[in-house]
């Protein structure tokens, strides 16, 4: 029975993964592949931020951010006027320009 709980306990703290931050919806979201990452990117009227959702080698993260950004641009049809200081290479956050 305590394994059950062990898979349980797991289950709940996996399911957040792709959650977006307060003040972002399920409405306004969009996935799709830039390069050799894959995206989930939620926004909202001034800000967006890019979720990547799959693993990616120590040399491919050089190029996560810059991805991101592209996949922000792309879904939300604005120019990124900065990145937010929170920034990383899993999750790209950004201030849009529409």
């Amino acid at each position: 029975m305590r394994n059950f709980y062990y898979i349980v306990g797991i289950m709940l703290a996996l399911s957040g993964c792709d959650t977006p931050l307060v003040g972002f919806d399920y409405e306004q979201s969009n996935r799709l592949n830039v390069g050799e990452n894959r995206f989930l990117v939620y926004y909202n009227d001034d800000e967006a931020q890019a979720l990547r959702l799959n693993n990616q080698s120590m040399r491919g993260l050089k190029r996560a951010v810059a991805d991101g950004i592209t996949a922000i641009e792309t879904v939300t049809g604005c120019s990124v006027k900065a990145l937010l200081p929170k920034s990383d290479t899993v999750l790209t956050r950004a201030s849009l320009r529409c």
